[in-house]
């Protein structure tokens, strides 16, 4: 089917039978000892989704410099394959096509093969994606690409049927035949217009909080008032919305944000979306109402959901909330971490050749495992009847949220959620002994920071212990693992083994991840690191000539006509987004002014795409409030990150108690402010509507300094200011938010800094 060198012959003979007994090999040619007739060179590869592919009758290259060198020498256009290991459509174009002699003669005989992993290649995804929506109006995977030796794409598509395959096959070889100059003059043009497209385009207009504004105004223009969520089906969870939304809620005061993130969550919690026995989300529902899901589950769903789920119970006090975050985390932890404490990527759709066939129920097999009692509730709750909502099966959905429905039937919540996860967890064990989903074990960098910074973050604010040290174990195995012999990062790692070097978007979710960990320990360690890994991105990947950062670096290792840069927030929020929070969070944990210069020159870079469509880079708007108005939290830093200050809340609504516990650094301590009474270590307002009564505040300390003559009192160490704040009753949102405005002097031992203005959100 395809010739290879006998030296090659023998390499790839020996890295499969290096894979071991656990080892199969996924096509439909075997000897008749069961041993594939086919091996390419993607055996050697370490991704998973191209090693699906490794024993196709294709003449498979990975994506490399060896291909287009043949490419050039034998005269042949390439053909450029791009998916992911559960792509439900990647899967059956490879049993269609891929895997079919016929059509592989003619890939072999037309073209040069290219397989890649959009997941560690994102930036050749994102490259060859642009052209084939320029080409086609609409793209999706697999992504099916022409190009030139020189790596210019000339015609794209997606998934093409087999006839429709073959005459496309033979209809390219015979234009590049006869018709060469025309195709590479039209290759040129599209290249020009892909990189015209990616390049960043400054504005004239001044970007303040009306573009926070707007960008709030325009998403809820989207927001889907009957069936929650944005758009119409497929209907994606569309996290970067979600952020951007509960922030400008918690800035704003808006009632109407906050409902429909609110009312989003409760959907996609109670739809086919959310595993309702095992915990997690899938990808993303195909119909309008959250109910059928496409049953593949990627880590960054559950890093991203999780964290929203646990950051809208903080506000709200929801405790479907918390569960629902709960439930994800763990499900995270089962199923989706190794040994040594880093994240799996993602869970295929299908199992045993079917959609969703491990996931789907039965009645009879629910009314065969639980107490007659326990299945008709179970039944009721999740909607399971006899003849089913999807293929004569059930996928488990609930009509309303379970905090509803106790409230309704006046029963106790925590009594019905313990009975529920008793009888779920049943079920789960059932479920397990069915043949599961593909999981894709490869750990990416980038994801697994998302996930790290959902357990750091939900371990801090629902008081559990164990996220963090979750998030600790997969930061460490991953700085020890996902690192490239001369010590750089890298792209992701398989079975322990370092990959590809890393894109921009791996050091920035990286470097976040370990800022959000920061908070939630105040070890220094972590905002070290944080800091060592933001100076390596800035060095590897800022465009000096245009601003912004490009997606991967400029080196050699880049074959791409031109550098791809990324704005748009889309299924993941983008690596310049990302970028632009983590500067924004750096100063002010450490003072350090180039990286406020750069987020500055960052939003400057990519004032256009602000200025005009803000709702494509939600995420990016959050980092612009951050800006602009601080981080909404009731957490602050201050003072070039020497002064930490923390709120707690204890009481109701119309009266709460508050302990503000503020720590300084080493040498660093708070001036007394004089007020038109009393020398206070900070004065506290509240935001007009409540009145603030029995403070508390700490005795000062006398010390000297050299540059003053008499002692001075001051405030150093961990120090605690108690009140009462009281007001109105009401505690739903925007009721029980109290912004409390601080302001403070902080100094060290030679200087000090000017007063500032601190304001902290708490939920009451």
């Amino acid at each position: 089917m395809f010739k290879l060198s006998e030296k090659l012959q023998k390499t790839l003979l020996s890295a499969y039978q290096n894979k071991g007994p656990g080892y199969q090999a996924r096509t439909r040619y075997l000897d008749e000892n069961k041993q594939p007739i086919y091996i390419n060179r993607l055996i050697l590869e370490d991704s998973p989704y191209l090693l699906q592919h490794a024993h196709n009758p294709v003449n498979w290259f990975p994506w490399g410099e060896e291909a287009f060198d043949i490419a050039k020498q034998e005269n042949k256009p390439v053909f450029l394959s791009i998916g992911y290991s559960t792509c439900h459509w990647c899967h059956v174009m490879e049993e269609e096509s891929f895997d079919n002699e016929d059509i592989a003669r003619h890939m072999n005989d037309f073209f040069i093969c290219i397989k890649v992993d959009r997941e560690l290649h994102s930036d050749v995804d994102t490259y060859y994606m642009t052209a084939v929506m320029m080409m086609q109006g609409q793209g999706g995977w697999p992504m099916s690409s022409f190009l030139t030796p020189d790596r210019k794409p000339f015609f794209g598509g997606t998934y093409f049927q087999p006839g429709q395959f073959i005459a496309l096959m033979s209809r390219v070889n015979e234009v590049w035949q006869n018709q060469t100059t025309d195709i590479l003059e039209q290759a040129s043009a599209i290249s020009q217009q892909v990189s015209g497209a990616m390049a960043a385009r400054q504005s004239l207009n001044e970007i303040g909080t009306n573009i926070i504004d707007l960008t709030a105004q325009t998403i809820i223009n989207h927001y889907d008032r009957y069936n929650g969520g944005f758009g119409q089906a497929p209907k994606f969870p569309h996290e970067p919305y979600l952020y951007f939304l509960l922030e400008y809620a918690s800035y704003s005061g808006s009632s109407e944000v906050m409902d429909a993130a609110i009312n989003t969550l409760h959907v996609q919690s109670c739809g086919g979306i959310y595993d309702q026995i095992g915990g997690g989300f899938h990808r993303y529902a195909t119909d309008q109402n959250w109910l059928i899901p496409h049953f593949e589950k990627m880590l960054y769903n559950q890093a991203n959901l999780s964290f929203i789920f646990a950051r809208t119970y903080s506000i709200t006090r929801a405790p479907d909330f918390k569960r629902v975050a709960c439930e994800t985390l763990d499900y995270v932890i089962r199923e989706m971490t190794s040994d040594e404490g880093s994240f799996y990527s993602a869970t295929d759709a299908d199992s045993e050749g079917e959609e969703g066939l491990f996931f789907i129920w039965q009645k009879k097999e629910i009314a065969s495992l639980l107490s007659i009692e326990d299945a008709e509730e179970l039944s009721e709750l999740y909607q399971v009847t006899e003849a089913g909502n999807f293929d004569g099966k059930n996928i488990l959905n609930l009509a309303k949220p379970l905090e509803l429905t106790a409230k309704e039937k006046n029963i106790d919540y925590d009594a019905l959620i313990k009975r529920l996860a008793n009888n779920k967890k049943i079920l789960w064990e059932y479920r397990e002994k069915r043949i599961p989903p593909l999981r894709d074990d490869k750990v990416i960098t980038a994801w697994n920071a998302m996930m790290i910074k959902a357990f750091a973050y939900a371990g801090q604010q629902l008081n559990n212990q164990p996220y963090i040290t979750s998030a600790i174990k997969a930061a460490n195995t991953l700085l020890k693992t996902n690192l490239t012999s001369d010590g750089c990062l890298s792209r992701s790692s398989l079975d322990g083994q370092a990959s590809i070097p890393a894109l921009q978007e791996d050091y920035a979710y990286l470097a976040e991840a370990l800022l959000q960990l920061y908070d939630a320990t105040l070890d220094r360690q972590w905002l070290d690191k944080a800091v060592t890994l933001c100076n390596e991105m800035l060095e590897r990947f800022w465009d000096e000539n245009n601003g912004g950062l490009i997606m991967s670096s400029q080196g050699e290792e880049n074959l791409l006509p031109s550098s791809p840069r990324e704005i748009n927030d889309n299924a993941t929020s983008s690596g310049n987004s990302v970028a632009l929070r983590t500067l924004v969070r750096l100063f002010k944990r450490t003072g350090q002014q180039h990286f406020y210069t750069y987020a500055q020159q960052l939003i400057r870079a990519y004032s256009d795409d602000i200025t005009q469509r803000p709702y494509i880079c939600s995420y990016l708007i959050c980092g612009l409030l951050d800006m602009l108005a601080g981080e909404q939290s009731d957490k602050q830093w201050c003072a070039e990150g020497n002064i930490h200050i923390s709120a707690s809340c204890t009481g109701n609504g119309c009266l709460s108690k508050i302990i503000l516990s503020i720590t300084a650094n080493k040498n660093w301590h708070l001036n007394q402010i004089n007020d038109e009474e009393n020398a206070l270590p900070i004065k506290i307002e509240t935001d007009g509507f409540r009145e603030i009564s029995d403070i508390n505040y700490p005795e000062p300390v006398s010390k000297s300094f050299e540059f003053q003559t008499d002692p001075l009192n001051i405030y150093e160490g961990n120090i605690k200011i108690e009140f009462t704040v009281s007001g109105k009753s009401d505690v739903k949102f925007p009721d029980n938010l109290l912004k409390l405005k601080l302001q403070l002097q902080a100094c060290n031992n030679e200087k000090c800094l000017a007063p500032e203005n601190v304001v902290l959100n708490i939920m009451l």
